[in-house]
């Protein structure tokens, strides 16, 4: 991830929490995402009441709510979202919630960032609080606005499934959809938490399995729940130690498989409480797998058969690492080539599943602490390499990269990691 020291990270890696304050962290890594969810401070904290359960309660949720003026929501809108772009993919999306109180501010700074508008959802809550004054009509609703980073840059929408749940028509820009449930508060509560319902449809909406989320106002991590429980992945930042501490709980109570199908069928917006786990396991046979095309010299190949961690060399310069694919850190099998100059690009058989990759210094590999190389990939394998001889080929490298993939195509031929996907290594198979 190449972020600061976690909060908490998940041991799998796909749940990651930093603790402290946006727009200084944000500044602290490179990662990129390929969606954004942001629940802004709404600055509604004015002393108000309202009523909640049945019982009178304050409408203050604490200082970083209580709003400052026109100015100063402006400025504070401006600040995070100029973070979080540089934050995002070309092709990402970013989705913000909000109420009358920010939402124009919002939709303003959008435009002036350079984002493209796409949708201002309206999220019609089916169990909304009463009004306490009874002088105008009852909220029972939030927007959240969808745009993406680029005017020019594509983004993804999964029209096909969001159909399927609006009963075979297209899906509108209102959705009606309860607020967060009893089941929901298990490990504690967020004064202005978000239900899975809301999260789940808008993942699955824009982004496919395996994306990296962003949540630069994580709170209890709402996002990040309904992200892993959606095969995605997840990086959460909040300054309260008490909603990470809800977060991190959230997240280790999912551990229980079924704890999370128990969610998976309880998250409302679904045709049936089985169409979500249906949805998922066809999705996981439609990905598109991602593949590091690892070089090794044909010598070294015998003992590798018996290894599960394999390192990449990694271009530096003056100790910083400056060339690798986009996405590798999001690829999920690696498949090793020999060959050289004088001899044909192969591929070797040697195979596996990925479990984790990690960027480190030749200090902290044992064995390379003498390499003219500063920096290494590290890849840890589910188990040893696999020995696959239909896996074993003369490689073609039109029909592993695309035309327009010029990185890529360039790293192969320095024999660097270069990625491709499984569908483009078994196309290279067929005669």
């Amino acid at each position: 991830m190449g972020c600061n020291f976690p909060y908490y990270q998940s041991k799998e890696r796909d749940f990651y929490l930093l603790h402290g304050d946006s727009m200084e962290l944000l500044r602290q890594f490179d990662h990129q995402f390929d969606m954004v969810f942001a629940d802004p401070p709404y600055f509604l904290s004015n002393d108000g009441l309202s009523i909640q359960s049945g019982k009178i309660v304050s409408v203050n949720k604490g200082d970083w709510d209580k709003s400052g003026g026109f100015d100063f929501i402006n400025d504070f809108n401006r600040q995070w979202l100029t973070l979080v772009r540089d934050k995002m993919k070309d092709n990402a999306t970013i989705w913000i919630s909000g109420s009358m109180h920010n939402i124009f501010s919002l939709g303003q700074i959008l435009n002036e960032l350079g984002f493209k508008i796409l949708n201002v959802v309206t999220w019609e809550k089916t169990n909304p609080p009463p009004n306490f004054s009874c002088r105008y009509f009852t909220y029972s609703t939030e927007l959240i606005i969808w745009a993406r980073k680029s005017d020019k840059v594509p983004h993804y929408y999964n029209y096909s499934l969001m159909k399927q749940l609006n009963g075979d028509k297209q899906m509108r820009d209102v959705w009606r959809l309860p607020a967060i449930a009893p089941w929901e508060k298990s490990c504690g509560k967020h004064p202005t938490q978000k239900p899975l319902s809301v999260l789940t449809r808008l993942i699955l909406a824009s982004t496919r399995p395996g994306a990296w989320i962003l949540d630069p106002f994580a709170g209890s991590s709402t996002t990040g729940i309904a992200a892993n429980l959606a095969n995605r992945k997840f990086l959460g930042i909040d300054q309260d130690i008490e909603f990470l501490n809800i977060s991190k709980n959230r997240r280790l109570e999912i551990e229980n498989p079924q704890k999370a199908d128990f969610f998976r069928r309880k998250i409302a917006g679904f045709i049936d409480n089985s169409q979500l786990n249906e949805f998922l396991e066809s999705e996981k046979l439609k990905t598109d797998i991602k593949v590091i095309l690892g070089f090794c010299r044909a010598k070294d190949l015998k003992k590798l058969k018996s290894e599960k961690v394999f390192y990449f060399h990694a271009v530096e310069s003056e100790n910083n690492v400056k060339d690798f694919p986009v996405g590798l850190f999001d690829a999920n099998r690696l498949i090793l080539y020999s060959g050289g100059r004088s001899k044909p690009t192969v591929l070797t058989g040697l195979h596996g599943e990925i479990k984790t990759i990690d960027l480190k210094h030749k200090t902290l590999i044992q064995g390379k602490e003498d390499s003219d190389t500063e920096f290494y990939y590290e890849i840890v394998l589910d188990e040893v390499f696999n020995e696959n001889d239909g896996l074993k080929f003369a490689l073609d490298a039109k029909l592993l990269f695309d035309k327009s993939d010029a990185k890529n195509i360039k790293l192969f031929q320095q024999y660097l990691p270069a990625l491709t996907t499984w569908e483009k290594v078994l196309n290279a198979l067929k005669p």
